[in-house]
Formats: structure tokens, sequence, C-alpha cells
């Protein structure tokens, strides 16, 4: 059990299952590992690695993985688990990965070569960079390349060879599915009524409050 974690309202079952992928600083502030970074968490910050190396929690037997979540921070990770854990009864087939700040194109064919077949869900926030990262993740896992750029109020796509053009407030995976035909077939995780899963952990909006 971790002191910040009990605050957040964690149970203990949720930490047991985080409890051997972070590690604790001299003044007990989480450090979660990504091989060569980390991301840093306490109650007065919150650092989000930019790096080319994930954080991982869960079973560490790949064979037994049926599930990956890939998130935005390990803090988004075991907020989504708090409050979803009433309704996940095999916590032995999931696997947690995070991408931290900007997913990037070897995390995710790391994550296509060790876990194809499995089933994705992403776990990003709502706000632009949350959803442009969906988009450049589920189409990195499809081996569909696009190019993504923001100019002023609007997020242009490049997809086979044609641009595609939202406004900035209207764009998501979901929209960008509808305008090309293209489908991925990858579940987005959103938590109703905030932007992340990790906010609503701060609200100490859980099942059990």
């Amino acid at each position: 059990m971790h002191a910040f974690l009990t605050r957040l309202g964690i149970c203990p079952k949720v930490q047991d299952f985080f409890a051997p992928h972070y590690l604790s600083d001299a003044c007990g502030n989480l450090i979660f590992p990504y091989g060569n970074d980390t991301e840093h968490f306490g109650f007065a910050f919150h650092r989000v690695p930019d790096t080319e190396m994930l954080w991982l929690a869960g079973n560490p037997n790949s064979n037994m993985i049926r599930r990956v979540f890939i998130c935005a921070s390990a803090m988004e990770a075991i907020a989504y688990l708090s409050v979803k854990y009433t309704a996940i009864n095999d916590l032995e087939g999931l696997l947690f990965a995070s991408v931290g700040a900007k997913p990037s194109i070897e995390q995710i064919n790391w994550l296509n070569r060790n876990f194809t077949g499995r089933q994705f869900a992403l776990v990003f926030g709502k706000d632009i960079l949350g959803r442009v990262c969906e988009l450049k993740v589920a189409a990195g896992l499809s081996n569909i390349p696009v190019a993504i750029f923001l100019e002023g109020d609007f997020i242009i796509v490049n997809y086979r060879s044609a641009n595609y053009i939202f406004p900035a407030q209207a764009f998501s995976l979901n929209a960008f599915e509808k305008k090309t035909g293209c489908r991925f077939r990858i579940a987005t995780q959103k938590p109703p009524g905030f932007d992340s899963y990790f906010q609503q952990l701060k609200a100490g909006k859980l099942p059990n409050n």
C-alpha cells in the first residue's frame, strides 16, 4: 500500500496489481520507469516523459495477456483500473502500457510485435492531444500510415495521399473513421463527465465512494 494512492481512494487490490511496477523517491513520490526515463508523480506535480520506451504493468507472462490498454500515462492507467475495477474479472489477462507524453512508432511497433491478435483499447484524455494520440496509435497498430498536422484551429490528416480537414474541437478517432471510411476496430475508453480518468480519480469519483 502506498500513502499517495490510498489518499486518492485506490483500493488495496488495484494497488497490489500495480505495486511491482513503480518505485518511490525519498519524499514518497511515485516513480514509474520507462527504461531510459521516468514518469514522476507527487501531489504538487506530475511529469510524464517523452520517450521511445514504454511503462508496462501486468502479467509478466505475455502468453496470458488477452487485453492491452494503451494509456497516456501510468497514473491514467491506475485511474482507469480504479474506476473500472468492479467490472473487470480477469486481472491476470490484462496489460497496461503507457506511451507517455507522445506515442512513438517504436512503442507501437513493439506492441504490435509482442501482442498481435490481442484486444487493444486506448485510454487517452479528451483534450486535442489525447484525440490526436488515439488516431496515431490506432493507425500504427493497424499498419496504416497517416500524418497529422495542427494548423490554427484545424487538424489536417494526410491519409492515402489525400488531406482530410477537421475543426480541432470536432476532431476525434470516430470523426476520422466516418469521414474516410477507415475502420480500425480499436476501442477507446472515455469517462463521462471528466476529461480523463486521472481527473476523475483526483475528484474522488470512484465507484466505491
